[in-house]
C-alpha cells in the first residue's frame, strides 16, 4: 500500500449482497416460447449463483439474454456473473444494456461504478455510485463501495460518511466495520479504528484481513510494536493461509529477526509456492544472514514468476552488487533490463522546464531521499549541502519516509533548507507538480535502488538537472539521469561505458565525510595492551562469501593466535551466527578464532575499535564504505581489495583521500600479504594510530569547504551547459516559425 491510499478490493459480503440483489429481481412474464427458454435459463443461473456455481451460472444468464435480449434484469444478471471473473468492461456494456432497457435502475448503475472503480478508474466510478445510491439509498452494499472508491482516492471523511450510512442499514456488515477502521487508523484516530476492529472481529472471529490492513497503516506511521503486533495475530488466526505468513515474515526480516522471519516466510511459499513476494522476502533474509547465493537464487526465482514486475526486478539489483564473480557488464545489463520494465511510459523533456534560464545565478537544489537522519548516505552528503547553502545556493528536501524518525542531523538540513517536506503520501503527479512549482534546478536522488527511494520522480523527470549521489552503488539504469557524482578512483576512467548515466568526477574524493562529534579518543594499539593481534570487521555479513574467508584463513594462519572481531547488528541472533560461521567455516577458518557481536549504535562501534581492533579488513568484491572512514578516524587502517564495480571500490576511494593508497592491494595474494605484513609490524601501526584522525582531518575527506567549492563548480558547470542548450533550441524553433 502506497501512503494513504487504501486498496479497491471488494469483500465476500459484497458479493452476497450482489447475490441477494439479484436473486430477488422480479422476472416479466411475457407469454412467448422465446421468453419461457430465457426465463428457464435465467432461473438456471440462479440456482447456480445460490450454490456459488458461477461459471454454470454466467453460462445460462448468457443464454438468458441471447434468447431475450431486451428483457428487463436479463442482463443485470449477466454483468453481475461478469464480475466474478474480472471481466469489468463486459460487465460494464451489460450494465449499461439493463440501463437502455430499464432507464434508472439504481443497482445496475452502482454496479457500473464499482466496476470503474474495479479497474482503476476510482473518480470516474464515484460519481456512478452516487447517482445509484440518490435513487435508492438503502443498499448497505453500494454505501460500502463507494466508501472504498472514496478511500482510494483519500477522501477519508467522505469515505467514512458513507461507512456510517452502511453500517446504519447494516449494522451486521463486518467488512464495513474492519475497512472503517483502517480509515480512521490512516487519519490517526486509533482509538476509534480499535473499536471498529473489534467490532469485526466480534461478527468475524477469523477476519485476519482486517489486521493485516490496519497493521501496515501502523508500520508506515512507524508504530512498529502495535504492528507487529497485528501481522503476529493475522499470522495466527490463519496459519494455513500464505498471505499472513508473508506480511509477518516480512515485517520480521525487515526489523532484522532473521531467522523467525525466514520461518514465516517459508510457510507462505509452502501454501503458495506460485507467488513472487514471498521468495522477495526470502531474499531479504538470506541477504542479511550473508547467504548471499541463496539470496540471489530467491530474487531470480522470484523475476521468473513475476517477469513483468519492475519492483520484483528491481529487487536483484542491490544483492548483485554483493556476488563474487558478477561483472561490470553484468551489472549493467541488470540494470538496464530493470530500467526497461520500470519506465512505462516517456518523460518530460528537460528543456521543456520553464525554469530562469540564467547560468549565473545560484541554483535551487532538490534533495529527494528517505535518509535525511544520521545514516551512511547523511554522513557522506550533510556537509556538502551545508556547504553549498553557505555559497548563497537554495536547498530543497523531500523526506520520503515518514517512518525514519528525525534527528539531529534532520535537524541540520531543515536549518539550511529553504523547504522541508515530508512528501511520504504524495504520488508522483503530487511530488513531481511540487518540484516544478518550487522550480528546482538540480534534483539530487539520495537512495537509488534503496529502501524509501522515489526512483519514478527520476523515471519521468522531475527537474532540469537530475543527478545521482551518495546513496546507491552504481548505475541506476535510467538515461533520465544527467549524471552519476564519482571520483577518479570510484570510477576510473575507461569504466564509463557500464554506467547508464555520463560520469561526473569530482577531483578529490565524491563524498564529503562527517566524522563522528563524540568519538572516544584511538588510543594505544590493542595489541600491545593484550598481546593478541585482532583484526575487525565491522560490515555487514552480506558483504562475506567463501573467497573473503579463504583470503582471511590464509591471514590468520601466518598470523598465530591472531582473531577476528565481527560487530554488526543482527549477528545477535543464532541463526544469523551460524550462517556467519559456516561462510567463513567454507574458507578453512574456525569459529573459535572468531567473535561475533550484534550491536548497531554508532558510539559502541567506536568504542570497539579503540578497544579491540587492530586492523581492519574490507569484504569484497562490497567494499566498505562508511566502515571504512569510521575505522580511519578510530585511528584503524583497512586493507582493501580494490574491485572493478562502484561497489567494490569505496574503500579505495576513502583511502586515497586520506593519503592511505598503500592499502590498496590489487590480487587477493597481496591482500594477504599486505594485512600479514601490518601484523608483523604492531610498532609501525601503533605509530600510524596515533597520526591518522589528524591525517584524515587535514585531508580532502574532512575539507567541506573545499569540497562545496568542487561539488558547486560542477554543478554551475551542468547548469550553464543546460541554460545554452536551452537557449539554442528556442532560438532554432524561433527561426523555424
Amino acid at each position: 500500500m502506497a501512503g494513504n491510499t487504501a486498496p479497491f478490493v471488494p469483500q465476500a459480503s459484497y458479493r452476497a449482497e450482489v447475490k441477494a440483489q439479484l436473486l430477488t429481481k422480479p422476472i416479466v412474464v411475457v407469454p412467448s416460447v422465446q421468453i419461457r427458454r430465457g426465463r428457464k435459463h435465467h432461473n438456471q443461473g440462479i440456482e447456480h449463483a445460490r450454490a456459488e456455481r458461477w461459471k454454470q451460472a454466467l453460462r445460462e444468464f448468457e443464454e438468458a439474454v441471447r434468447c431475450v435480449p431486451d428483457h428487463p434484469s436479463f442482463h443485470y444478471a449477466h454483468g453481475v456473473a461478469l464480475c466474478r471473473f474480472d471481466r469489468f468492461k463486459e460487465a460494464i456494456e451489460a450494465f449499461q444494456r439493463e440501463l437502455s432497457i430499464t432507464p434508472g435502475h439504481a443497482p445496475a448503475i452502482t454496479e457500473i461504478g464499482t466496476c470503474l472503480a474495479r479497474t482503476g478508474r476510482t473518480r470516474e466510478g464515484i460519481p456512478w455510485l452516487q447517482k445509484g445510491l440518490r435513487q435508492m439509498p438503502n443498499m448497505p452494499l453500494a454505501q460500502y463501495s463507494l466508501g472504498l472508491a472514496l478511500l482510494t482516492e483519500n477522501r477519508r471523511k467522505d469515505a467514512i460518511d458513507a461507512f456510517d450510512r452502511a453500517l446504519m442499514l447494516d449494522g451486521s456488515y463486518a467488512d464495513v466495520y474492519r475497512t472503517r477502521g483502517l480509515a480512521h487508523a490512516m487519519d490517526g484516530n486509533y482509538e476509534k479504528s480499535t473499536d471498529d476492529l473489534h467490532a469485526a472481529a466480534a461478527l468475524d472471529s477469523k477476519n485476519y484481513q482486517a489486521m493485516l490492513e490496519v497493521g501496515t497503516i501502523l508500520n508506515n506511521q512507524a508504530r512498529d510494536l502495535q504492528a507487529g503486533r497485528l501481522f503476529e495475530m493475522a499470522a495466527k488466526i490463519a496459519p494455513d493461509t500464505a498471505l499472513p505468513q508473508f506480511i509477518f515474515g516480512q515485517f520480521l526480516i525487515n526489523n532484522r529477526c532473521f531467522e523467525l522471519g525466514l520461518t514465516y516466510v517459508d510457510r507462505a511459499i509452502e501454501l503458495d509456492p506460485l507467488q513472487a513476494e514471498p521468495y522477495v522476502a526470502r531474499g531479504f533474509g538470506f541477504l542479511g544472514q550473508g547467504r548471499i547465493d541463496e539470496a540471489v537464487a530467491c530474487y531470480r526465482h522470484a523475476g521468473e514468476l513475476d517477469p513483468k514486475s519492475p519492483n520484483v526486478a528491481g529487487t536483484l539489483l542491490f544483492a548483485l552488487q554483493h556476488k563474487p564473480g558478477v561483472t561490470e557488464a553484468d551489472l549493467l545489463e541488470a540494470h538496464k533490463k530493470w530500467a526497461g520494465l520500470y519506465r512505462q511510459q516517456t518523460p518530460r523533456d528537460r528543456f521543456a522546464f520553464t525554469n530562469d534560464a540564467n547560468a549565473e545565478r545560484k541554483l535551487r537544489i532538490g534533495l529527494v531521499s528517505a535518509d535525511l537522519h544520521r545514516h551512511a548516505a547523511a554522513f557522506l552528503s550533510l556537509r556538502a549541502i551545508e556547504q553549498l547553502a553557505a555559497l548563497g545556493h537554495e536547498i530543497y528536501c523531500y523526506k520520503t519516509d515518514r517512518k525514519r524518525q528525525d534527528d539531529d542531523f534532520s535537524e541540520r538540513y531543515k536549518a539550511v533548507a529553504k523547504s522541508w517536506r515530508d512528501v511520504s503520501d504524495l504520488d508522483d503527479s503530487a511530488l513531481a507538480a511540487l518540484i516544478a512549482e518550487q522550480k528546482i534546478d538540480v534534483l539530487f536522488d539520495l537512495a537509488g535502488h534503496t529502501a524509501g527511494n522515489r526512483l519514478s520522480i527520476f523515471a519521468m523527470r522531475a527537474a532540469p538537472v537530475q543527478l545521482s549521489w551518495a546513496g546507491y552503488v552504481g548505475t541506476i539504469g535510467l538515461d533520465t539521469y544527467d549524471g552519476i557524482i564519482a571520483d577518479p578512483v570510484e570510477i576510473p576512467p575507461g569504466h564509463d561505458v557500464f554506467y547508464v548515466e555520463p560520469i561526473i568526477r569530482l577531483p578529490d574524493c565524491y563524498v564529503c565525510y562527517h566524522p563522528p562529534v563524540a568519538a572516544p579518543d584511538p588510543g594505544v594499539l590493542p595489541f600491545l595492551k593484550t598481546g593478541t593481534f585482532t583484526f575487525g570487521c565491522f560490515n555487514r555479513p552480506a558483504k562475506l562469501n567463501s573467497e573473503v574467508a579463504r583470503a582471511w584463513s590464509k591471514i590468520l594462519k601466518q598470523i598465530p593466535d591472531s582473531r577476528i572481531l565481527m560487530v554488526y547488528g543482527g549477528l545477535n541472533e543464532k541463526s544469523t551466527q551460524e550462517a556467519v560461521y559456516k561462510i567463513l567455516e567454507s574458507g578453512g577458518i574456525s569459529r573459535e578464532r572468531v567473535e561475533l557481536v550484534g550491536e548497531t549504535e554508532q558510539p559502541k562501534l567506536l568504542e570497539a575499535y579503540a578497544e579491540r581492533i587492530d586492523l581492519a579488513l574490507d569484504p569484497f568484491p562490497y567494499s566498505g564504505g562508511v566502515t571504512t572512514l569510521e575505522s580511519m578516524w578510530m585511528g584503524v587502517p583497512t586493507v582493501t581489495l580494490v574491485g572493478d564495480t562502484f561497489a567494490g571500490r569505496h574503500a579505495a576511494s576513502h583511502l586515497t583521500a586520506a593519503g592511505l593508497q598503500e592499502f590498496c592491494t590489487y590480487s587477493i595474494d597481496a591482500y594477504v600479504d599486505l594485512a600479514v605484513d601490518w601484523a608483523r609490524r604492531p610498532e609501525g601501526l601503533s605509530t600510524l594510530r596515533s597520526e591518522l584522525r589528524k591525517r584524515v582531518s587535514t585531508s580532502p575527506l574532512n575539507d567541506q569547504i573545499r569540497f562545496g567549492h568542487n561539488l558547486s563548480a560542477v554543478l554551475m558547470r551542468l547548469w550553464s551547459e543546460w541554460c545554452m542548450r536551452r537557449q539554442h533550441l528556442m532560438n532554432s524553433n524561433a527561426s523555424v516559425h
